[in-house]
Formats: structure tokens, sequence, C-alpha cells
């Protein structure tokens, strides 16, 4: 991978990007991303929804996000790989195996980075889950993601687990496309604002 592909942690979330995603997109799907980690935490935490993941899609798709035809290749030998390439794997069968490729490249800059690591384990461990991101320009105004999201046992969340052998209790991997255009126009302010406290210890560049 080139240094012009980026990756950052947003709460539980990996998130990674071609080179064609700017600065000014990278904001704006970071901003919405962390939105709607925020929104599901807090009725999770009071009980109020049963699936988180089902809220989390729902404020996704409110904020602009639509779920774009996944491609589901049959895959007999995914069970049988290890966990990490398992992962990429799922990825690669959504959106190609480019994404697949990116998403590796950011796994292993995050073990590089121990705050960033800490960061992402700690906000991973709160909600039991974690999430692969990465992302792509197809075309302008548009930003199209693999939303990789797993649930994984509490016992088995200790430090180093992205990069070990574990049992996950569920694994969904969907395309999905990001109008940024359209959340910029009738969101973006209002989402920032309501990030301001919260931005530096949520966001981490690597």
């Amino acid at each position: 991978m080139t240094e012009q592909v980026r990756a950052a942690v947003v709460g539980n979330a990996l998130m990674s990007f071609f080179p064609e995603v700017d600065k000014d997109m990278r904001e704006r799907v970071q901003t919405a991303m962390l939105f709607a980690q925020r929104a599901t935490r807090d009725v999770v935490d009071k009980g109020q929804v049963d699936d988180g993941y089902d809220y989390y899609r729902q404020q996704l798709r409110y904020l602009g996000w639509d779920a774009a035809s996944p491609r589901e290749a049959f895959d007999p030998d995914l069970e049988r790989r290890s966990v990490r390439e398992a992962m990429l794997g799922r990825i690669g069968a959504a959106a190609g195996p480019e994404y697949a490729e990116v998403t590796r490249w950011s796994i292993d800059t995050l073990g590089l980075s121990q705050p960033a690591l800490f960061r992402f384990e700690r906000r991973s461990l709160e909600s039991t889950s974690f999430q692969l991101l990465p992302c792509r320009v197809t075309r302008p105004g548009y930003v199209d993601m693999v939303l990789y999201h797993e649930v994984l046992k509490r016992e088995e969340m200790g430090n180093g687990f992205l990069y070990r052998e574990r049992t996950s209790t569920r694994v969904r991997a969907e395309l999905v496309r990001f109008n940024a255009r359209l959340f910029e126009q009738q969101f973006g302010d209002k989402v920032r604002r309501s990030l301001l406290k919260v931005l530096e210890d949520e966001l981490y560049e690597l």
C-alpha cells in the first residue's frame, strides 16, 4: 500500500480510506459514523432496543447511507481459514479484493500504534463488538464502504484480540453507499456541533 492510504480509529471501528478519499470526505464519513455509534450506544445502554446493530443501521440510513447490492460470493473454505483471513475474505466477497487489501494494511498499521490500539480495544470491549470499514470514492460526492461488524464474547476481548484466534458470535459484512454531499447539506454542521467535546477522545488518525 502507498503512503496515500489512510486509516483511523473511530470509536470501536477501524476505518480505511483509499487514496482518492480526500481530507474533507474522510471527515464527513468519520463524523457520520461516530454520530451513529454514539446514538446507538445511548439507546442500548438505556435498554431501549434489542438489536443495537439494526438501530445503528437505521441511524446510518437517516444520515445518508444506503445499502448497495453486496456481492455475497459463497466460499466453502471461509470458516476453515484463520480468523484474520476469514475477516478479509468476507470483506473481499462483499466488495472486491482491493477492499480486503486496504483493510489488511490498516490492521497492520493499527498494531504499530499503541495509543490507537488502546482506544480501539477499549471501545470494542465496551460494546463487545468491533467494525472494519474500508471506504472508497466511486463517483463524486459518494463513498462506497464495506460495513464489517463482528460481535465477540467478552472473555475473548483481551489485549490484541484482533490479531488472535477467537470465537465470533455474529458476523455481518455488507456494502453500503454514503451520500456525503447530502449529509453535509442536511446534517453536517449540526452533527459536528454535537460531537465537539468527544472528537478528541473518539477519533485517532493513524
